[in-house]
C-alpha cells in the first residue's frame, strides 16, 4: 500500500507485513498528518492524501486504515473486527460436522426447555427467530476477552491476534505508540505483526534506539527535509540502505 501526501515529496510505502514508521519532527505538520489520517477524508483532509494499492488502484481511506488513537483504549469493537466475528465462527462451524451437530442438539434442548415453561401459561408461545449460532452469540454478547490484569503489550498482541482472526487487510495506524512501550516490547509487537502478515503504520515525533532495527522509517525533520531509513539487512521485513530525499540525490545519513 502507498500513501501519497500532497505536502510530502516522497510517498509512504507501507510494508506488506510488520511496521512502517513515519516520524515528523515539526509539531504543526505532525498534527495535520495525524488529524488527516484520523478523519479518513483523503484529499478533503487538512493535509490532503490518497491511498493506493500495490496494483495501482486508489483505495478509500475508510477501507484502508484502522486508526488507534490511544493504545490504552483499543477499538476492539470496530466494524472491521467484531463485525465479522459471528460470520467467521458460523463459517468455521460449517466445516466441523461433529461440532455443528452438537450445537444443534444443544439448541433444540434449550428450545424444548423454553416450551415447557410456556406450557404453564394460558396462551401459546413460540420462538420468532430460528436458532442459529449468530443469534446465540449476539444474545449473549460473545466478544474478545480482555483481562484487566493484562499488560499493555499483552492487550496489543491480543488485538493483533483478533485482526489476524478476522483476516484484516487494513493498515493499523498507531499514534505515538513508542511513548507507551519499551524497545523489547516494540520488537515483540513487530514480530507478531510480521508473523500474522498484518501491516502497521506508526506516526511518531521522536527518534529512539529501536527505530532502525526492523522497520522502514520515513523521517521529515524540522526543516522539512525528507529521509528514508530501510532498516537492518538481517531483518526479514527490511532491506539495507538509507536514502536522503532532499533534492541532492542519495546520500548516507
Amino acid at each position: 500500500m502507498r500513501i501519497t501526501f500532497s505536502g510530502l515529496d516522497r510517498p509512504i510505502d507501507v510494508l506488506e507485513r510488520g511496521i512502517t514508521m513515519l516520524q515528523i519532527e515539526n509539531e504543526s505538520l505532525f498534527a495535520r498528518v495525524c488529524d488527516s489520517l484520523i478523519s479518513l477524508k483523503g484529499d478533503k483532509a487538512i493535509e490532503p492524501y490518497s491511498v493506493w494499492s500495490e496494483d495501482g488502484d486508489e483505495i478509500s481511506p475508510n477501507n484502508a486504515f484502522l486508526v488507534v488513537l490511544n493504545p490504552c483504549d483499543l477499538p476492539w469493537k470496530h466494524k472491521c473486527l467484531m463485525g465479522g466475528l459471528y460470520s467467521k465462527l458460523e463459517n468455521e462451524l460449517l466445516i466441523d460436522d461433529e461440532l455443528r451437530q452438537e450445537m444443534s442438539d444443544l439448541g433444540l434442548a434449550l428450545e424444548g426447555s423454553a416450551h415447557k415453561l410456556g406450557f404453564q401459561l394460558n396462551a401459546n408461545y413460540r420462538f420468532g427467530v430460528e436458532w442459529n449460532l449468530g443469534s446465540y452469540l449476539k444474545a449473549f454478547s460473545f466478544e474478545v476477552e480482555v483481562l484487566e490484569t493484562a499488560s499493555l503489550l499483552e492487550k496489543l498482541i491480543s488485538f493483533i491476534d483478533l485482526g489476524a482472526d478476522m483476516s484484516i487487510d487494513r493498515v493499523i495506524v498507531f499514534i505515538n505508540l513508542k511513548t507507551f512501550l519499551a524497545k523489547n516490547e516494540l520488537t515483540e509487537l513487530q514480530d507478531r505483526l510480521f508473523f500474522h502478515g498484518i501491516r502497521a503504520l506508526l506516526l511518531e515525533r521522536y527518534s529512539s534506539s529501536w527505530d532502525e532495527e526492523c522497520v522502514r522509517k520515513y523521517l521529515v525533520d524540522r526543516d522539512f527535509v525528507e529521509y528514508v531509513f530501510k532498516g537492518r539487512s538481517d531483518c526479514p521485513s527490511s532491506s539495507q540502505g538509507r536514502i536522503c530525499s532532499n533534492g541532492f540525490g542519495a546520500v548516507a545519513i
